[in-house]
């Protein structure tokens, strides 16, 4: 599953580098955006849990593909996901922290953008999962790579953007020394988001 998701970024990273060259002469434009996340993971075998708050913040361009109609919109973001729980009748959370790389089309609605297209992230924390009734941690517990599909709307007021989007995880982040406790589990954030283009 790491080396699917491996091909995936790397597929992902080809594809804007080709889009990017073969479109420096259109009009592209680039910016920044940053926001409110609201993730999970969906752990099978973990009880009570529930949305972590965190954030996000990267830089993105629009790349005409078909001018007034439909652009390509790479984005680089830092991102924080997790998920909370509780435990001991205390609420815990697991945080993590990733590198996300989205590469949606947008299709231009006057000033709203339909996005939709895939992504790829990294784990770029190093999050253990502590069991609490029996007293012990479980190191590296979760894979470093996690691929899906993002979908959202960005309303576009001139140079400033109000965005919401929601990404789905299809890779399993648990690694088996995890698993047996947690189950298996998939990445869902969604997200709000505020932008600037220059």
């Amino acid at each position: 599953m790491q080396t699917a998701a491996k091909n995936i970024l790397l597929s992902l990273t080809l594809g804007l580098m080709v889009f990017t060259a073969v479109n420096l002469g259109a009009q592209s434009t680039f910016g920044i955006r940053g926001g409110l996340n609201a993730s999970n993971i969906s752990f099978d075998k973990l009880s009570e849990r529930g949305e972590r708050l965190g954030f996000h913040v990267g830089v993105f361009a629009d790349v005409p593909v078909v001018p007034d109609f439909f652009s390509l919109q790479p984005e680089l973001s830092y991102s924080t996901k997790g998920t909370a729980y509780d435990v001991l009748n205390e609420r815990q959370s697991l945080n993590m922290s990733y590198v996300d790389f989205h590469l949606p089309v947008a299709f231009k609605l006057s000033t709203v953008d339909l996005q939709v297209g895939p992504f790829a992230s990294y784990l770029i924390s190093k999050p253990d999962f502590t069991v609490f009734d029996e007293n012990r941690v479980v190191v590296d517990a979760f894979n470093a790579f996690d691929a899906g599909l993002t979908a959202g709307l960005s309303f576009n007021f001139n140079k400033v953007l109000l965005g919401i989007r929601y990404n789905q995880g299809f890779v399993n982040v648990s690694k088996d020394n995890a698993e047996t406790l947690l189950g298996k589990g998939k990445n869902a954030v969604g997200q709000v988001s505020l932008g600037y283009r220059f």
